[in-house]
């Protein structure tokens, strides 16, 4: 049992390995997206086609960009629970967020931890996120149906704490 939780853990920390690899434009062509031509420094991830889920099986779902005191948070989740399954756990999605300066440099090193706040009001504890690929990510647990609301408190290298909000509609 424990050869296949690690084995479960590897594979979710090869996801995003590859989820960085490839750019934002081509997908895997090798062209690197340059965020400072975007508009306003923005991107609409919502409206790119991802695809596949990385032999995961699920699609990647894009959450919103916030910008909290010169630091730009960008999250996107990946539907897990079919693979976690077959492992007897619970957890039903993937969640992770990079973040970057107002200079389009990567910022990967700090603390990150989210609360995870279910449709009808209960509120997780915190949830560390891990370090992993430039980008911090987490496995929760998204068993209900409505709006989830993710409440991502950081400590990141410069020491300043900002707590970053996404949400999605399950």
């Amino acid at each position: 049992m424990n050869k296949k939780i690690l084995g479960v853990m590897l594979v979710l920390l090869m996801v995003p390995m590859g989820l960085m690899a490839m750019s934002h434009g081509d997908h895997g062509k090798g062209a690197a997206m340059d965020h400072g031509k975007m508009d306003n420094g923005k991107m609409d991830h919502g409206k790119m086609d991802h695809g596949g889920g990385m032999g995961m099986g699920g699609d990647m779902i894009m959450l919103q960009d916030e910008e909290i005191n010169g630091v730009m948070g960008s999250a996107h989740m990946m539907d897990v629970r079919a693979k976690m399954a077959e492992h007897g756990m619970t957890m039903t999605h993937h969640l992770m967020v990079s973040f970057m300066n107002t200079e389009g440099e990567p910022l990967t090193k700090g603390t990150v931890a989210v609360k995870v706040e279910a449709p009808d009001g209960t509120v997780s504890k915190p949830i560390m996120m891990m370090g992993m690929s430039g980008a911090f990510g987490a496995d929760i647990t998204l068993d209900q149906p409505g709006m989830y609301h993710f409440k991502i408190g950081t400590k990141l290298a410069d020491g300043e704490k900002r707590t970053f909000h996404f949400h999605h509609q399950n």
